[in-house]
């Protein structure tokens, strides 16, 4: 009763909010009368859902709607309880009672496991998956079935990757969450909730559906608002004998959160990763880049890059994210980033060109790769069933600095410094039926790149102006929702002159949700002016999009799409500039123009209790152009060039992952296999050249971690065909075996790769590792020696087109690292 009251003072208090029809109640348990939080609430008129919402933590909802009819009534559902409809009391609040129930429905299947399901959404008891020998959030991540972890921290969800990733329930680091993965012990988390078909703007659920994938990490009770330092040290002896390490301080809550680290390593370990956004779930209107005149060096690694990497790199970094009393988020993050690399490499590659020889073309380089990066980030959010809002400021400030020596002849160094502001604005607001929104960016670059070969400088001053701005209207009625958006797209790009772009479209989207069906149409159509070359451009983007569930555990989607686009301002503004020390090109002033037609197939399987998960994708795809690039040889300087000339190319691409879990056998399955075929056309000295290329490949893997010890392979077997060129194949495989006696771990690590080369050569090599580590408390000691066998060099052939290219690289020697991890 005292709720309820509540409820009423709260009305009285907001009299603008009763006229607008709002209904309002509770929800409860009808033995305990204790609310029932998370419970869905559907208001239906003639048996038809109208509108959807879910109570708070105090079992209260609110739907506001234009006017009451007579036979309108409220269903409330909860996972334990039964159902229970209700009619609306129409001058007052609406109790609804549930009464418990033990039950397993058709589309929910309740049950006290490590891994279970409930519609979109897969829970996983992280306790269950953790051990003693897990260090972090991602050593136990790479245990779920279904969920990979790539090198750089990227996380896939049954071959999808993450679009949102938070702990919480907040995004803390911006979409960098392989910061987190690091810094949030194993023994902190409780389970990891995965959301397929995410609408992060909570205005737009039920009215945009999407393919997007989310996932939620959620502490222990006694790790949640809790400091959590910690300290890693390192000695290491080898090229060069020094120390570094790092430190992380950390606070996870539900209202807030906040991080600070900072590192300083030479042991190859790429700090870089850690500042690169991973997730993305559409933040409003994108900002443009600067282009890209010089092909600026940078570090390349076909291999593990810790392996080839000679680095002194630093890394400082600021996160912090607050609920404000608006049930709104403030969020600032900085990072600055200063790494030095160095490389030794040697490339041969071998072109094509219709010649009765192939053009051959040699390359060893000494690399010195210098970059600052300097980042700032404010943003403000709202995040309300009604309304959405978000600001965001972004501030950087880089500088990248590549010299190499090359061939022993001549030196190049290519200087990028560059400063990038960007303002971000997303409005979204409900009336009536339905919403409008408003989006609009203004973003600022400014770079001065400069080419040095030798004695020969070549500078330029390169400034860009972007602005875009639209205004959008949705509303839904029953199954079908109509979404409408208009906008403006303005570029200014200086450099040796002015550059203007003006770009208008209309964007018309429909969708059709019912049942198990779910269809979308797009005509987009847009209009492209370029004022300095006098040229406009009217060009079509239509897309359709269906997904179907064939069932409660498998859905398959279907999507096509016809695209035509303008290629980047870079390639047609300047008419000649020198590349690097032996690329030119000329435009010619020609516009490029592209049509792509794409589908893409797709069937989704997964039984989340068994631990199996399925994908499957097929995409076939054909591009139009209007212009082609002729590249000619001569003395072992390329020269590139825009012609005139209507090609096509022609793209297919099959893959599959299978992923299976057994948990009472502590075994996790994977095997991924994959089929890529493309066509073309390139041109050399006025000749067209066909060729076609075909990949296959096959990436079986097994994580075996039983209480005793751990096992983990992974294997990489692939095929390359070209119509130009030799067939090349080859493995890598990597198996590590892990014995665990109380509280030490002792692993072994070994990589065979076998690669098919140029010349019918076969590389061969063979790199091992041996790590051990002992547990106590709060303290981790470990000590590895990489690179048993000293091996110092790795070579890979591969295809590109009518180019094969085959590269050297030096890797690190035979290492000792001793650390230490201590957690207060």
């Amino acid at each position: 009763m005292k709720r309820i009251i509540g409820i009423l003072v709260f009305l009285t208090t907001f009299p603008s909010l009763r006229a607008q029809s709002l209904l309002f109640g509770v929800v409860e348990d009808t033995v305990t009368r204790s609310p029932i939080g998370g419970a869905s609430v559907t208001l239906l008129r003639q048996g038809r859902p109208l509108k959807f919402t879910r109570t708070n933590d105090r079992g209260e909802f609110r739907i506001g709607i234009q006017a009451l009819q007579a036979g309108d009534s409220l269903q409330a559902a909860s996972i334990g309880y039964a159902k229970k409809r209700v009619k609306v009391v129409p001058d007052g609040a609406t109790r609804i009672l549930m009464s418990a129930q033990t039950f397993e429905l058709s589309e929910v299947k309740v049950r006290a496991g490590r891994v279970f399901g409930r519609q979109d959404t897969t829970v996983y008891d992280l306790t269950r998956f953790a051990s003693e020998r897990d260090n972090s959030l991602k050593d136990v991540l790479k245990k779920l079935p279904g969920v990979e972890v790539g090198d750089d921290g990227s996380l896939q969800v049954n071959g999808r990757e993450l679009s949102r990733f938070t702990v919480e329930g907040l995004d803390l680091t911006g979409g960098r969450y392989s910061q987190l993965e690091e810094s949030i012990k194993a023994r902190d988390v409780r389970k990891a909730e995965i959301i397929e078909h995410d609408q992060p703007v909570k205005a737009l659920r039920d009215k945009i559906l999407t393919d997007a994938v989310a996932m939620n990490i959620v502490l222990k009770d006694e790790a949640r608002d809790k400091l959590l330092p910690t300290l890693k040290p390192y000695a290491l002896a080898g090229e060069p004998t020094h120390v570094g390490g790092a430190v992380h301080l950390l606070q996870i809550g539900k209202r807030r959160q906040w991080m600070y680290d900072a590192a300083y390593d030479r042991t190859g370990r790429d700090l870089a990763q850690e500042t690169r956004v991973l997730a993305d779930y559409g933040r409003g209107l994108s900002p443009r880049s600067l282009p890209s005149w010089f092909s600026t060096p940078s570090l390349v690694a076909p291999i593990d890059a810790n392996r080839l990497r000679f680095n002194t790199s630093q890394r400082y970094g600021a996160s912090k994210i607050q609920k404000t009393d608006s049930d709104g988020e403030l969020r600032f993050t900085a990072d600055y980033l200063r790494i030095v690399e160095r490389q030794d490499t040697r490339n041969e590659s071998v072109y094509n060109l219709g010649a009765a020889l192939p053009v051959v073309t040699n390359q060893k380089q000494r690399l010195i790769l210098r970059h600052d990066d300097l980042s700032l980030e404010l943003e403000r959010k709202v995040n309300t069933e009604t309304a959405y809002g978000r600001e965001l400021l972004r501030l950087s400030a880089r500088k990248a600095d590549g010299k190499a020596d090359l061939n022993d002849t001549l030196s190049q160094r290519v200087r990028t410094p560059e400063v990038n502001v960007e303002g971000n604005l997303h409005r979204l607001y409900t009336l009536g039926n339905g919403q409008l929104s408003l989006q609009s960016v203004l973003d600022y670059h400014h770079s001065s790149p400069c080419l040095y070969v030798d004695k020969d400088e070549m500078p330029l001053q390169t400034n860009l102006w972007h602005g875009a701005a639209a205004i959008g209207w949705l509303n839904k009625r029953l199954y079908l929702t109509r979404q409408y958006t208009v906008g403006a797209d303005v570029q200014s790009l200086n450099v040796q002159g002015g550059n203007a772009l003006l770009s208008l479209y209309l964007a018309p989207y429909w969708q059709y949700e019912r049942g198990k069906w779910q269809a979308s149409f797009s005509p987009k159509v847009s209009w492209e002016r370029y004022t300095r070359q006098r040229r406009s451009f009217f060009l079509w983007h239509p897309s359709v999009y269906v997904r179907w569930k064939s069932g409660f555990h498998g859905e398959w989607t279907f999507a096509g799409s016809y695209d035509e686009s303008i290629g980047n301002m870079e390639e047609f503004v300047l008419g000649s500039y020198r590349r690097d020390y032996r690329t030119y090109y000329e435009s010619r002033g020609l516009i490029p123009r592209t049509a792509a037609l794409y589908s893409t197939l797709g069937y989704v399987y997964k039984r989340p209790v068994q631990e199996f998960f399925l994908n499957a994708h097929m995409t076939v795809g054909r591009n139009w152009h209007n212009t082609i690039s002729d590249l000619r040889i001569a003395e072992g300087k390329y020269y590139l060039s825009k012609e005139e000339g209507h090609t096509r190319s022609d793209f297919f691409r099959t893959e599959g992952t299978l992923s299976k879990g057994i948990y009472d056998w502590h075994l996790k399955l994977r095997l991924s296999g994959s089929f890529m075929y493309a066509a073309g056309w390139q041109m050399s000295a006025g000749s067209l050249l066909g060729y076609r290329a075909k990949v296959y490949e096959l990436t079986p893997h097994i994580e075996f971690a039983p209480a005793w010890g751990a096992l983990s392979y992974q294997g990489n077997f692939k095929w390359q065909y070209s119509s130009v060129m030799k067939t090349l194949c080859g493995w890598g495989q990597s198996l590590s075996l892990t014995s665990t006696m109380g509280p030490a771990d002792l692993t072994w690590s070994m990589t065979h790769h076998r690669k098919e080369l140029q010349e019918g050569h076969t590389l061969n090599a063979l790199i091992a590792d041996a790590k051990a580590v002992w547990r106590m408390k709060r303290l981790r000691l470990s000590a590895m020696l990489s690179n048993l066998f000293n091996k110092r060099e790795y070579i890979v052939s591969q295809y590109s087109g009518v180019s094969m290219f085959t590269d050297y690289y030096v890797l690190r020697g035979r290492e000792l690292l001793v650390s230490m991890q201590y957690s207060f």
